[in-house]
C-alpha cells in the first residue's frame, strides 16, 4: 500500500469515535478521559514520536513536529526522510504522544497533504506550539523562512485515526481504546488518491 495524497481537505473530524474501555489485570478502566480531551491533549502536546515501517515490516520510531487538524495528526519531515520513504511505502503507521499521566496512540492512515489552503492552516498551527519555526507553504510543500534557496522543501503528512488509545499511568494501569466507525477519511480527491 502506498502514502495517499490528497489535495481536498478531509472530514473525519465530524466522525465520533466510539468508546471501549480496555483494562490490565487488576487495573481500573480509564473512564475519566472522553474523547475530547484525548483530542485535547493531542492539541496541546508539542511530543510526538512517529513509527513507520518499509514494506518488508522494519520498523523506524522519531520524534517528530505535529499539530492536530481537521481530525488528523499533522507531521513534518524532510521529503528525503525515511520516515517519508516508509509512508510512501506503507501508509499506515503509529503516532505516540506521551503524557504525565496519560499516553495517548493513534493508529491511522497518512495522507500526503498538497491542499494549499489545508497546508497554511497547519502552518498557522506551528509557531504557537514550536515559536521557533515558522513554516510557509509553495508549491504543495513546507519549507523553512531560513532556506531562501527553496532547497529543503519539508511534506506534509495528515495521519487519521482509525484507532486511538489512551494509556493511564497513575494509581494501576487503564486504558480506552476509540474506533473510528465507517471509512476514517472520506476525500474528494478528484483522481488525487494513489
Amino acid at each position: 500500500m502506498t502514502s495517499h495524497e490528497t489535495h481536498r481537505i478531509p472530514v473525519a473530524e465530524s466522525a465520533e469515535p466510539v468508546a471501549e474501555e480496555l483494562s490490565s489485570p487488576g487495573g481500573t478502566p480509564l473512564t475519566t478521559l472522553g474523547w475530547a480531551e484525548a483530542r485535547t491533549r493531542l492539541s496541546d502536546s508539542g511530543d510526538f514520536l512517529l513509527a513507520t515501517s518499509t514494506a518488508g515490516g522494519r520498523v523506524h520510531v522519531v520524534p517528530v513536529l505535529g499539530v492536530w487538524s481537521d481530525g488528523a495528526v499533522c507531521v513534518v519531515t524532510g521529503r528525503r526522510t525515511r520516515k517519508a520513504r516508509d509512508l510512501a511505502e506503507n501508509d499506515s503507521c503509529a503516532i505516540t504522544v506521551p503524557g504525565h499521566d496519560v499516553d495517548i496512540v493513534v493508529e491511522g492512515t497518512a495522507h500526503l497533504v498538497r491542499d494549499t489552503a489545508w497546508l497554511r492552516r497547519i502552518a498557522d498551527l506551528f509557531p504557537s506550539k514550536y515559536p521557533w519555526w515558522h513554516p510557509f507553504v509553495a508549491d504543495g510543500e513546507f519549507h523553512d523562512p531560513a532556506d531562501t534557496a527553496l532547497g529543503n522543501p519539508q511534506h506534509v503528512f495528515a495521519v487519521v485515526p482509525t484507532v486511538v488509545f489512551a494509556f493511564g499511568k497513575e494509581d494501576g494501569f487503564s486504558a480506552t481504546r476509540w474506533r473510528f466507525p465507517g471509512k476514517p477519511l472520506a476525500v474528494a480527491t478528484e483522481g488525487a488518491l494513489r
